[in-house]
């Protein structure tokens, strides 16, 4: 089974858990958004659909209320009013006609039945236009004019017979208000509709046709001024499918033989137009009941993914069979939900790095401890020798590194003198020695005195064993004064002492050591009010050449003690 280290163990759970709760709140967040980006892009559809249709209307509404304004419905009036067709009476009421509704409806004209026609066109406030034929002559004439009546300024005349236009043949044999089919303005070459009415004498026999002009570019203005989306299209078309208007910059219709024909929708450049025309017919073609706006979406094969689509009829009850149509791709919709969702993962993905930044830096820290704590537990099990643990904490890790200190101390140490123990020596020359056999060319060598306390036994029968043990403590202190930091004094049992003098790689070490310890340990001791005499047997053992273990190296030091002590004895008789 494969072993993780703690950091792997506290590390990938952490940033398993931080990436999953970040990922998981954005995806619900997305989730959420796009649910209700599902339940409301329909809506906004529909409410811009109405709101395009509400426009329109209102322009198509102002044609009836210009045409009404200069001949009333007779079933609006009190009295019937006979139509009087007098160019000079019919230019003063053109002239207020075209100025109730100038954005749209400011072309009022009449064409008489006998070639008579005037028209009102209001470009500006400053700036009119007076087209005026009379009874009998041959051409129109069209003048700059300031108010009616006045014909200072001539600026063209030219042929011209209302009876052949297409909105006077339509109204001529009707008896109520008519649009005309989508045709060419004859003096812009627009693509315009005509709202025209015939107008009846007394005797109810035709007079002429009074018309006011909407030109289809004020549609195409209007949409464009909509704000839809990004990649997002409205339109409008007619029960034929020609383009009537446009939110696109492509242009809703084309040039043959130099003048503007209409545009089949199905024939734009624009493939969310076209797209969106075909789904429209299908459900014209499959629905009887079309007052119920369509509202739905299409997979699009032209990069857009899905489509939501919205449409409605359009002047049904102006006599208009037009429809009005808004497609945008749903990514659209779904582009401020992404872009939360990239946001989200972006917030998640800094999360992420503060908290491994903060995590590995707080978790560094308790592991470098940690790692002391393991070298030190390893180095003690090999039996080398470990320093004090500085662990400055106050933590439950601060507490287990004074307690493995504490550990350590009475693992090593002898309770009663506070020198090493005889575990803790032999563990240190083990490792000495393995130091050795790991790298041959160092050659490390090492010494060790073997040294007996030769008054023990004495002062522990006349004093007591409490001044015996302070007489062990004294000496154990003498003798970590009499040797350097880097040596080793331990109590190898009883009254029984060996120092380990590391790097002592010469006989005149060991006895320049022996006679410093027992010019210091040998002088006279104060105990318990009494003074006493200390005397010390010491023998030795070099590394290696007295042996290469410690127990053949404590032998040898031993037996050399001995001797060294029956030549003290001898010398005292």
């Amino acid at each position: 089974m494969r072993k993780f280290s703690l950091r792997q163990q506290l590390i990938v759970p952490f940033v398993v858990l931080v990436i999953f709760v970040s990922t998981s709140i954005g995806w619900l967040s997305f989730r959420a958004g796009e649910d209700a980006v599902n339940t409301l892009a329909q809506r906004v559809l529909v409410d811009m659909v109405n709101r395009i249709n509400t426009a329109t209307e209102h322009h198509l509404t102002g044609a009836f209320i210009a045409l009404h304004s200069v001949a009333p419905d007779p079933k609006s009036v009190p009295v019937e009013q006979p139509f009087s067709d007098n160019l000079e009476s019919l230019e003063q009421r053109f002239w207020d006609a075209s100025g109730l509704f100038m954005a749209v409806n400011n072309y009022v004209y009449y064409g008489g039945e006998d070639g008579r026609f005037i028209g009102v066109y209001r470009i500006s406030n400053d700036t009119v236009q007076l087209f005026l034929r009379k009874p009998g002559a041959r051409q129109r004439e069209v003048y700059a004019v300031q108010k009616p009546g006045d014909r200072a300024k001539l600026i063209r005349a030219e042929d011209y017979d209302p009876r052949v236009r297409p909105w006077y043949g339509i109204a001529a044999s009707q008896d109520k208000a008519v649009w005309s089919p989508i045709y060419n303005n004859f003096t812009k070459y627009y693509p315009t509709i005509t709202l025209s009415k015939s107008m009846r004498r007394s005797d109810h026999k035709l007079a002429g046709v009074m018309a006011t002009d909407i030109t289809l570019q004020v549609l195409t203005d209007f949409l464009r001024g909509l704000t839809i989306s990004k990649n997002g299209v409205a339109f409008v078309i007619d029960g034929k499918g020609n383009m009537v208007a446009t939110s696109c910059n492509e242009v809703p219709f084309k040039m043959v033989g130099g003048k503007p024909a209409l545009m089949m929708a199905g024939d734009m450049q624009s493939k969310l137009i076209t797209e969106s025309y075909a789904k429209v017919l299908e459900w014209k073609n499959n629905n009887k009941d079309l007052d119920t706006p369509l509202t739905g979406e299409y997979p699009s094969a032209t990069g857009y993914g899905t489509v939501a689509v919205a449409a409605s009829l359009l002047g049904d009850k102006y006599g208009l069979d037009w429809i009005t149509v808004v497609a945008v791709p749903r990514s659209d919709f779904m582009s401020r939900v992404t872009s939360s969702l990239y946001n989200s993962l972006m917030i998640a993905s800094i999360c992420v790095v503060l908290a491994l930044l903060v995590g590995l830096t707080t978790l560094n820290r308790i592991l470098r401890d940690i790692r002391k704590l393991t070298n030190a537990a390893k180095r003690i099990g090999n039996g080398d020798p470990v320093s004090q643990l500085k662990i400055n904490r106050e933590d439950e890790i601060g507490q287990l590194a004074r307690t493995f200190n504490e550990m350590e101390h009475n693992l090593r140490i002898d309770k009663l003198t506070a020198v090493f123990n005889r575990e803790s020596l032999l563990a240190q020359i083990r490792f000495l020695k393995r130091r050795a056999n790991q790298d041959p060319l160092e050659k490390p060598q090492f010494a060790l005195l073997f040294i007996d306390l030769d008054e023990f036994k004495s002062i522990n029968d006349r004093y007591g064993h409490d001044a015996g043990d302070q007489f062990l403590i004294t000496v154990a202190a003498r003798l970590k004064t009499a040797v350097r930091t880097t040596d080793v004094v331990a109590r190898y049992g009883g009254d029984e002492f060996v120092i380990l003098l590391k790097d002592a790689g010469a006989f005149s070490d060991v006895t320049a050591a022996e006679e410093k310890i027992r010019s210091i340990v040998e002088a006279p001791m104060a105990l318990q009010q009494h003074i006493v005499n200390v005397g010390v047997s010491i023998g030795w053992a070099m590394f290696p050449q007295d042996g290469r273990d410690a127990d053949t190296l404590m032998k040898v030091a031993d037996s050399r003690m001995f001797d060294s002590k029956k030549g003290r004895k001898a010398a005292a008789r």
